[in-house]
């Protein structure tokens, strides 16, 4: 499923878990997010809890030691106490994502079962307004995976999420990641997220994400070059950097926003992907009526489509002017949904 779906999903949970801290365990429902790595299953949790002004604790069971992840035991007068761990919050609201899970010992993944269910750690308890959220890598990725012990399974509601484009591109313009790296992975998909398992590098969101902060370095091109396919792999950086070469061939954007009527209409493919990224991050309330006029004359409206739909996840704002709405409500209403 989508990034995005499996979101409307953990939010119902952490309202259900939220409101049922205290009832059945049939009633706290715990997402878990299996997925290839660099998805984005970690930013989505961060992007809720920045949403609802939750606190988030994001535990690595994987980098836990057992008696860490439990509380050390102590002695306490003829017996034994466990200590409170450090990552249990006392009070308050927020999200406890319980990151790595398969890649954790299993002894690790025995303690997590614990928390899962009954909502603690020997005598310490979750606080009612936390809700838990659980993440991990597939077993065929070769991440360091471990067999999940059937008890905690059976304890967690699966959600198997995949790379989306839209999803990826909604997010990296809100994010202000480089419009060559979204105007790339809208030419070349595939290269989204190429998982394999014996390379040092490959592409997905979260390569891709990186690849835009390497862009700003300002090295010379050999320097570049090498560090994106440091970074997404060989293959994958090759085409990005004659798209590159494409991206640099672009026409002067304000001239063409300035002039929408007689502005000349890419032929090229890759030149007409380049336009669209670089008119999604020009767009604004003073020009968008200039933009959908030259969106108009676009024989293929579907990059008219992507145009509108990556600068309203930059700017929402932009929905209210009229030219963007009339868009929308005409010739954008069977393209964007």
């Amino acid at each position: 499923m989508k990034l995005s779906q499996a979101k409307a999903i953990v939010e119902a949970s952490i309202d259900s878990q939220v409101n049922q801290s205290s009832g059945r365990d049939a009633c706290r429902v715990v997402p878990y997010l299996v997925g290839g790595a660099g998805l984005g299953k970690t930013s989505i949790i961060q992007e809720i809890a920045e949403q609802r002004d939750l606190d988030c604790k994001i535990v690595s069971l994987a980098q836990y030691d057992a008696g860490e992840l439990a509380g050390w035991l102590v002695n306490d007068g003829d017996g034994m106490k466990r200590l409170r761990p450090d990552w249990m919050p006392k009070d308050g609201e927020g999200i406890l994502f319980l990151d790595e899970l398969p890649q954790s010992p299993v002894s690790n993944q025995n303690i997590a079962a614990q928390i899962v269910n009954e909502r603690r750690v020997g005598d310490h308890r979750l606080p009612d307004g936390w809700a838990i959220v659980a993440a991990g890598n597939r077993t065929s990725d070769r991440a360091g995976t471990n067999t999940m012990p059937t008890h905690l399974r059976d304890r967690l509601m699966f959600l198997e999420v995949e790379a989306d484009l839209d999803d990826t591109v909604k997010y990296y313009n809100a994010k202000g990641v480089a419009q060559q790296v979204c105007a790339f992975i809208r030419f070349r998909p595939e290269f989204l997220h190429k998982f394999e398992r014996d390379a040092n590098a490959c592409p997905s969101p979260r390569s891709w994400d990186r690849v835009s902060s390497i862009l700003s370095w300002g090295l010379d091109a050999v320097c570049q070059t090498e560090a994106i396919a440091g970074q997404v792999g060989r293959p994958a950086a090759a085409d990005f950097i004659g798209f590159l070469r494409v991206y640099e061939a672009v026409p002067d954007m304000d001239q063409l926003i300035a002039n929408p009527d007689s502005a000349v209409l890419p032929d090229d493919p890759a030149v007409l992907y380049a336009v669209s990224s670089a008119l999604a991050y020009k767009m604004s309330k003073a020009n968008a009526g200039n933009v959908i006029r030259y969106l108009k004359r676009l024989p293929q409206q579907e990059f008219a489509a992507f145009v509108i739909k990556d600068a309203l996840a930059r700017d929402r704002d932009l929905k209210n002017v009229e030219a963007v709405r009339q868009w929308i409500l005409s010739d954008g209403k069977h393209l964007i949904l």
